[in-house]
């Protein structure tokens, strides 16, 4: 069985616990506008909603960073996202920008941010060498997941100083970390 929101789930029902979540939050803002009957689950406007995920662009910088660090450093993403939903995501990524590990909240995993399990993923591929693993995140809940797991952590989000516990680094954008990493 599978924890969500304080309910216990089969492991059939949450395969892909994010696109799940994802799923339930649309049908409750749906329902919460009344559009429920004029987008109901299944139809065209319902799917393409569901879709977004898949063709979000990243934002100003993201791609040269993302490049440069790549030569130097192997690139992971960690996400609650299923893992081919962030397969499909990473596609809006030009060949430039190398993510060979995808550390999603699938099956056997189950389970979202800041669950240990999901940081475990990372630790795995350096064989528990703590040193090896650097995460950096978009927010401080994330950052915290990582930290409190014994992971170093960053965060692009300048307003993290101000947090308990604070991340081991605040960056005010995603292109501090070229200088950081001294790439």
């Amino acid at each position: 069985m599978a924890h969500f929101f304080g309910k216990s789930f089969s492991a059939s029902v949450t395969h892909k616990p994010f696109l799940w979540v994802i799923r339930s939050s649309l049908l409750k803002i749906l329902d919460s506008f009344g559009l429920s009957n004029m987008v109901p689950e299944g139809s065209a406007t319902f799917n393409a909603l569901m879709s977004t995920w898949e063709n979000l662009q990243p934002c100003v910088g993201v791609t040269e960073v993302l490049a440069k660090l790549g030569r130097k450093y192997q690139l992971g993403l960690l996400s609650n996202g299923d893992k081919g939903t962030l397969q499909a995501t990473l596609r809006v990524f030009p060949s430039s920008v190398n993510v060979s590990l995808i550390l999603s909240s699938d099956y056997p995993v189950n389970c979202f941010k800041p669950c240990s399990s999901m940081y475990a993923q990372a630790l795995a591929v350096v064989n528990g060498d703590r040193t090896q693993v650097f995460h950096v995140a978009g927010s401080t809940f994330d950052a915290h997941g990582a930290r409190t797991f014994g992971i170093f952590s960053g965060v692009l989000d300048s307003s993290a100083m101000h947090t308990n516990p604070q991340p081991c680094f605040v960056f005010d954008d995603i292109l501090q970390l070229l200088s950081f990493f001294d790439v």
